[in-house]
């Protein structure tokens, strides 16, 4: 039986092509996503939000250090002091 196609060619390159084309977005896939790896998108937002965790314990690491926030600090170690000393 044979089977008679007509412009097989065109068909053959086409196919190739697409073929190559996949074969393309596969190898470069894995580069890509290492290479954004560490990126955030900017538009999303939930990445902000946080969830309380529950724990009274967490430490919150502040990256502003402001005169206010350390005078508040000195303050609350004084009354623990106070407090401990009876």
């Amino acid at each position: 039986m044979v089977i008679l196609v007509g412009n097989w060619k065109k068909k053959l390159v086409k196919i190739l092509a697409v073929i190559a084309l996949i074969a393309v977005f596969a190898a470069a896939m894995p580069l890509v996503t290492g290479l954004l790896y560490e990126q955030v998108p900017v538009i999303s937002t939930w990445f902000q939000d946080e969830q309380p965790s529950g724990n009274p314990m967490r430490v919150e690491n502040g990256e502003k250090n402001s005169r206010f926030q350390q005078l508040v600090d000195q303050f609350v170690f004084k009354l623990q002091e106070f407090y401990y000393e009876e």
